[in-house]
This record gives C-alpha cells, sequence and structure tokens, in this order.
C-alpha cells in the first residue's frame, strides 16, 4: 500500500498523490460514471490537478483517493466538502470511475470508512449529501448505513434530457452509533 491513512478489508483511502489526476479525471469524463455524477462538460488532467490542488488547499476540505488493497491502485476518490468546523457538518462525495470496480463493496466501504472517520476523529455530527433518486445502487448503500431522506430537490439536474429529483440525505453521529449497535448485536455489519 502506498501511503494509506484510513485501510479497510478491500480498499484504502489516501491524500492525493501525483498521477491521481487521471482517475479524478476519469470519474468526471467517463460516459458510465457521469450517468450518476452529472458532469456536462470534459476536464482535463491539468484542470483535475488544479482541482485537487485547490480542495487539499481548502481547510474546509478533505480528499482521499481510494485505491484496492488487492492492485494498489487507484479506482476514484472521496472527500468532505463544505465542512463547516462550527456546526460540524460536512457534504460528502464519492466517485468510483470505472464500471468494472462497482457492485464490489468499495463504495459501501469507503463511505462506511469515510462515515466513522468523519464522527469518530474529525467530530463531526452531520453527514449530508446529495443523491439522484434515479440511482437506486447509491440510495441502496446509503440507506444501508444509516443515511435518511430529509428532502427532495425537484428537477435538481438537467441530463440526457430530462431534469432528475435529487434527495438531500443524511445522517447525524447518534442515529449512526444507534445503528451500528443494533446490527453489531444482531451480527449484520455488513
Amino acid at each position: 500500500m502506498y501511503n494509506p491513512f484510513i485501510i479497510g478489508k478491500k480498499i484504502y483511502l489516501r491524500a492525493p498523490a501525483d498521477g491521481d489526476e487521471y482517475i479524478y479525471a476519469l470519474s468526471e469524463n467517463n460516459p458510465d460514471a457521469r450517468q450518476f455524477l452529472y458532469y456536462a462538460l470534459p476536464t482535463t488532467l491539468s484542470q483535475q490537478k488544479e482541482k485537487i490542488i485547490s480542495l487539499v488547499n481548502d481547510p474546509n476540505s478533505v480528499l482521499f483517493t481510494i485505491c484496492t488493497k488487492e492492485t494498489d491502485k487507484p479506482i476514484g476518490n472521496t472527500a468532505f466538502v463544505r465542512i463547516d468546523w462550527v456546526g460540524r457538518m460536512a457534504t460528502f462525495y464519492i466517485a468510483i470511475a470505472e464500471k468494472e470496480n462497482w457492485s464490489q463493496g468499495y463504495g459501501s466501504e469507503t463511505t462506511r470508512m469515510m462515515v466513522d472517520y468523519a464522527f469518530d476523529t474529525l467530530n463531526l455530527n452531520r453527514i449530508q449529501l446529495h443523491v439522484s433518486t434515479e440511482n437506486q445502487p447509491a440510495l441502496n448503500t446509503y440507506r444501508k448505513i444509516g443515511f435518511k431522506e430529509e428532502g427532495t430537490l425537484r428537477q435538481a439536474m438537467y441530463f440526457n434530457g430530462h431534469y432528475i429529483d435529487f434527495y438531500l440525505m443524511a445522517i447525524l453521529k447518534d442515529d449512526y452509533y444507534t445503528n451500528k449497535k443494533l446490527k453489531n448485536r444482531m451480527g449484520d455489519m455488513d
């Protein structure tokens, strides 16, 4: 593993490194990934390098590259952005670039690791996200971990010729640990 920060069963999270701009660009350019991330404009490697530097230097963001332990290769990125250090809240983001890495448990493991990190290390109290009402795999993951729908952003995004609704979902520290304790008692954490 190259410079791991958080180590899971199948993946690890690390700070972005030189060359990671490729996987970040692929997340925004690959038509498969864009169908759920809704990027409308192409991006270059130099634009992604600037974006990575900007996020790394932003005191209200925490950015990680997602790598598989088996291949030690980057497969995507995840972040907390717009962190409110007084209100103890952040917005969560995840992108896994290539379809071959979907449905492998990487997204679920990454999300769980990030939630643990947010609550146990950063002492955040609330994590929120926006997710398309059409992205059933992501919705299943977020619900399984304990995120709750708090509202619907009607026609929030235009993509492929139609407007798409998004859910605002969030998880609170107390709810997460209550849910985690229940699942542990039932032997159902994964």
